[in-house]
């Protein structure tokens, strides 16, 4: 038996040794199989073929801990391979947008963010208790360069929760990141906007009344800032940011939450049907 046999033998037989827990977590015997099918899978991915066994083994068993989904279609978690401050390199969970959006919609929220670039038209009012956005995407722009990012919450009981970033805001929280002292590289580099999304989302996150999972969510992911990231995100993660853009004006009503019309096919993907 080869290195790379063995080493895919080790991480599957201590997946499959965490069979209880994960048939416990996900309440279904059928569901924890496949979940751990999938995890096996990811798992033995070459890309991570350098990182700690161990380590993808615990960060398999944080996404069953979340109830959320390995597979990269669904994109909602993903596994990253980092150096380690002893030269060592482990794998560590990265929970996507897509996500949090789906941990907040089992909680029976419906979500919402977008990007807000120089020459689009943006307004957000406060008045007294009441906020309301209007935004409307400029077709014939000549200067598309990106402004603020937009996200958005509505409870189950209608309460809207909004937060916004600027460009020196996510540069700041960008900048708290090892591998980001600099320039914008590596994800940053190559896909910033989705990542300003993913930043102000999970501010939002960050100051709403949920649960145990998304607080969990949250703390894993704030953990990826200690290390450093092991040379180019993975082609999966690079598949899942990657997304077309169609823009349209949109009008969002505060009092009602309604959405007039989408601004882009990623905006699309963050509203949440119930």
């Amino acid at each position: 038996m080869n290195n790379i046999t063995q080493r895919e033998q080790t991480i599957k037989s201590g997946l499959l040794a965490q069979q209880r827990m994960v048939k416990s977590l996900l309440g279904d015997k059928a569901k924890a199989d496949k979940f751990l099918a999938t995890a096996a899978k990811v798992a033995t991915d070459y890309k991570l073929s350098n990182c700690n066994p161990q380590s993808i083994i615990d960060a398999c068993i944080q996404v069953a801990q979340l109830n959320l989904d390995l597979s990269p279609s669904l994109a909602q978690a993903y596994l990253v391979p980092f150096k380690t401050k002893n030269g060592g390199k482990n794998v560590q969970l990265i929970v996507s947008k897509n996500g949090y959006i789906v941990l907040l919609d089992r909680a029976g929220w419906k979500t919402k963010s977008f990007i807000v670039r120089e020459d689009d038209y943006f307004s957000y009012k406060i008045n007294g208790f009441e906020e309301k956005i209007e935004f409307e995407r400029n077709l014939d722009a000549t200067d598309e360069s990106f402004k603020y990012a937009v996200a958005m919450a509505k409870s189950p009981d209608g309460e809207i929760f909004i937060e916004i970033m600027n460009k020196a805001q996510i540069e700041k929280h960008r900048l708290v990141s090892n591998n980001q002292k600099g320039e914008p590289s590596d994800v940053w580099a190559q896909w910033y906007e989705e990542m300003a999304i993913k930043t102000v989302f999970k501010k939002l996150a960050k100051k709403l009344p949920l649960g145990e999972e998304v607080a969990t969510a949250i703390s894993v992911d704030d953990k990826v800032i200690e290390v450093t990231p092991e040379e180019k995100p993975n082609e999966d993660l690079n598949k899942m940011l990657e997304q077309p853009k169609e823009e349209k004006k949109e009008v969002v009503d505060q009092e009602t939450g309604e959405v007039k019309q989408q601004t882009s096919l990623l905006d699309n993907t963050e509203e949440i049907p119930v």
